[in-house]
């Protein structure tokens, strides 16, 4: 049961993350696309690689694998978020954005990821 409440724990924590990027991004981005859900989802993929290396090498206790990549980046990150802003692109049939959107998510998520175990694996 204790497992479960620091998933739980964490979550609220990354959610709380999300949600202050998502308020402070249009300040800095004043532009008609999902800025905030990319940034967020570039960096939980960023975060996540390294994590997945990070935790390899044994240095924390497993549970905390749990605890940081399930709870705090699984609240921080946001599927729904993407396919909810796409689906507005496209209802709006703004097709290249909607394109553009879905390239950066996906190809980019892929790099960061790949750039946060690179990163992780020379520490």
């Amino acid at each position: 049961m204790k497992i479960y409440l620091l998933v739980a724990l964490f979550g609220a924590i990354g959610s709380v993350l999300r949600y202050g990027l998502y308020v402070i991004t249009p300040r800095f981005f004043n532009i008609n696309f999902p800025v905030s859900t990319v940034i967020v989802n570039l960096i939980g993929s960023f975060l996540i690689g390294f994590c997945v290396i990070f935790f390899n090498k044994n240095i924390l206790p497993i549970e905390y694998k749990i605890y940081v990549i399930y709870g705090l980046l699984g609240g921080f990150t946001t599927f729904s978020s993407f396919s909810y802003d796409l689906y507005g692109l496209l209802q709006n049939s703004e097709f290249l954005k909607a394109t553009i959107y879905l390239f950066i998510s996906i190809f980019f998520g892929l790099l960061f990821f790949y750039f946060g175990q690179k990163i992780a694996q020379n520490i």
